[in-house]
C-alpha cells in the first residue's frame, strides 16, 4: 500500500499544470469545433475552450508533456492565427468558407 501511495505522489509531483490564453482568428462555431479538436489531439492538453465572441481559447495543459509553442502550432496548422503567429496558408485555404477571417459575416 505504501508503495502505491508513494508512486501516486511521485507521478503527480512530475506533472505541471499550466494555463494559457491564445487569441485566434476564429469566427464561428465550426471554428470552435476545429480548434478545440486540434488541441485535444495533443498529449498533455487537459482542457480547451474557445470563446467565439472574444476569439480566445483557454487551454489547461501539462507543461511536462506539451508546451505553449506546441499548442500554438496546432492552432496554426488547423488554419487559424495563434496570437502573433499567422495561420498556415495551406490549412487556411482548406477551411470552410464561413471560417475564413476575410469573409464578411
Amino acid at each position: 500500500m505504501f508503495l502505491m501511495v508513494g508512486f501516486a505522489f511521485a507521478a503527480s509531483a512530475q506533472s505541471s499544470n499550466e494555463k494559457i490564453v491564445i487569441k485566434t482568428s476564429a469566427v464561428c462555431e465550426m471554428c470552435k469545433t476545429t480548434i478545440e479538436g486540434a488541441l485535444y489531439k495533443l498529449d498533455g492538453v487537459k482542457s480547451a475552450y474557445l470563446n467565439v465572441n472574444t476569439k480566445e481559447v483557454k487551454v489547461k495543459y501539462d507543461g511536462t508533456v506539451v508546451s505553449a509553442d506546441n499548442i500554438k502550432a496546432a492552432i496554426v496548422m488547423a488554419g487559424y492565427d495563434a496570437d502573433e503567429i499567422p495561420a498556415d496558408e495551406a490549412a487556411y485555404g482548406n477551411l470552410h468558407g464561413c471560417c475564413k477571417k476575410d469573409v464578411v459575416h
